[in-house]
């Protein structure tokens, strides 16, 4: 009998509680995940190439009569698209001494004495605002050197939902919840709702005037 593919929804749903709950320990060293852009750039060349070259068309076509702007906006993506790739590369490893994590051109450990959680997050900073079923997050909980409760998160877009089954279930965790963890994640609900009441707030200012600019023409 064919295995039923897993989704993200699965693994989010069978990892909910790992956002509430203590890392105690690791079951297995150098179990690792990688978020390789390049790889899936390679492996996805003909499919991107031919996407650039419609964009290309379209803005040439878009700003032929001003070849200076023309090679503004070339400029901007190719700069957008590169950091787009750089910048969501990362890989995790599960050392002996802590857990190692390289993104974009930075790297570090994470000491288990101050690694709190690791889960996977349905929302980012932006699918509150836009959302999206695909988007999804690898979070890292950690204690700063006051003690402070903080978070990295890194998107899964060249990742695969097995992956991230494998890696999560390596981290033994507590039974109980930590009060801490949900008043934390109140406090981060908080913060975004007041994000959303400002943009629309904002979004509201800016129509209002444009509205008064037509009147007043």
């Amino acid at each position: 009998m064919e295995q039923k593919k897993l989704r993200w929804k699965d693994v989010y749903n069978e990892n909910k509680q790992r956002r509430y709950s203590e890392i105690v320990g690791i079951k297995e060293e150098n179990v690792e995940i990688e978020s390789n852009s390049f790889k899936t750039l390679k492996e996805r060349k003909y499919i991107i190439l031919t996407a650039s070259i419609i964009l290309l068309i379209a803005l040439i076509w878009s700003f032929k009569n001003d070849i200076k702007l023309l090679f503004i906006v070339l400029g901007f993506f190719a700069i957008a698209g590169i950091c787009f790739f750089v910048f969501n590369y990362f890989k995790f490893i599960c050392q002996e001494d802590g857990l190692y994590v390289r993104f974009g051109f930075q790297e570090g450990k994470f000491k288990y004495e101050r690694l709190k959680s690791v889960y996977l997050s349905k929302y980012n900073e932006y699918s509150f605002f836009i959302p999206n079923k695909r988007v999804y997050s690898v979070v890292i909980r950690y204690s700063d050197n006051n003690n402070r409760i903080k978070e990295l998160s890194f998107p899964n877009y060249f990742i695969k939902p097995d992956e991230v089954m494998k890696f999560l279930d390596n981290f033994e965790i507590k039974a109980a919840e930590e009060s801490d963890f949900v008043q934390y994640e109140r406090f981060k609900m908080l913060k975004k709702i007041g994000k959303a009441i400002i943009t629309i707030l904002f979004v509201l200012t800016v129509l209002g005037m444009f509205l008064q600019g037509i009147r007043g023409v």
